[in-house]
């Protein structure tokens, strides 16, 4: 009550000067009569007290609010006033605007916790085995190379996936040649290619260019290319990177020939943690690459595409939208 006449006060004094000032005027016309002068200021009194007490009886769950006699600001949707319905409403919308906040919050602690439980799991089986040839005293060169990539592969995926939550500031879109970069992340991925017998093809025009982010699209044909390694069959290694230009864009596509992936499987491997059945058959997969790969690609407005066959391979394609093309 306290607050709700110190809000009421300015305006009692604006109408208690404005009545004082009419009596005034009255006065000093001649008008004598104080028996109807005090009528008249008693009868507008009175009306002023029942004005507040019904100003207070619509608004008291406002007020007791704001004095914080109550913290159950649902109160206000029982108040009659339009000033208490629409603060209802606007505390109402920060509210659900806050508990989606905290949602998303937990939503991404929960997939950060649940992909460090699956990497660190995967970073043991490499340090097991290269303990195990130390142990032993079996040294071999080319097994050592192979699970220091394997943990070299794994980091850079850990590292990426901590660095796209600071997306947009650790990003720069210039112009990039497409055929550079292909043959750039084919060569940081030769040992892998050699070690698994697979030849690359890349058929690439000659200064294409692009608008991305160069260190991102690395890493996003990386994760790619590492995948179709993955799943490539022992008969059929091969690997083709191809462009294609249209009008209103470019698209580089990565082809393997390997395992393919299901008709049931396809519409979810882009959900995190997701392998399904190709990925339970290699047990390497934890199911991260493609969906921040195409995290990636939304945050710089590339589109992503896959096509897959089983045992006839997958196509992944990523598109690049031509500047002033809708």
């Amino acid at each position: 009550m306290k607050l709700f006449m110190k809000h009421q006060l300015p305006y009692l004094v604006v109408i208690a000067l404005t009545f004082s000032l009419f009596i005034s005027l009255i006065w000093l016309d001649g008008y004598r009569k104080i028996n109807i002068l005090i009528y008249g200021s008693v009868l507008c009194l009175f009306l002023w007290i029942i004005f507040l007490s019904l100003s207070w009886f619509r608004q008291r769950n406002l007020y007791q609010l704001f004095s914080k006699q109550t913290t159950y600001f649902e109160e206000l949707s029982q108040d009659s006033s339009e000033l208490s319905n629409e603060i209802y409403h606007l505390i109402s919308l920060e509210k659900q605007r806050h508990y989606q906040d905290i949602k998303t919050y937990k939503n991404k602690m929960n997939e950060h916790q649940t992909f460090m439980y699956e990497w660190v799991h995967q970073m043991k089986t490499p340090l097991s085995i290269m303990e195990l040839m130390i142990e032993e005293e079996e040294l071999d060169k080319a097994s050592l190379l192979e699970e220091t990539d394997r943990i070299k592969e794994g980091l850079n995926l850990a590292l990426n996936m901590a660095r796209l939550d600071s997306f947009s500031q650790d990003f720069i879109i210039e112009q990039v040649d497409l055929r550079k970069i292909a043959i750039e992340v084919m060569n940081e991925q030769k040992r892998h290619l050699i070690r698994n017998e697979i030849f690359p093809k890349v058929i690439i025009a000659e200064n294409l260019m692009i608008e991305t982010d160069k260190k991102w699209l690395n890493f996003c044909l990386t994760q790619i290319i590492l995948n179709s390694i993955k799943y490539t069959e022992p008969v059929e290694k091969r690997l083709l990177i191809s462009s294609e230009e249209t009008e209103t864009e470019v698209k580089v596509s990565i082809k393997d020939y390997g395992i393919g992936i299901s008709k049931v499987d396809l519409p979810r491997i882009f959900n995190p943690f997701f392998t399904g059945k190709t990925g339970r058959i290699t047990r390497e997969a934890t199911g991260m690459g493609l969906y921040l790969v195409k995290q990636v690609c939304q945050k710089l407005t590339h589109t992503l595409t896959v096509e897959s066959e089983l045992n006839e391979g997958t196509q992944v394609t990523i598109h690049f939208q031509k500047r002033g093309s809708k």
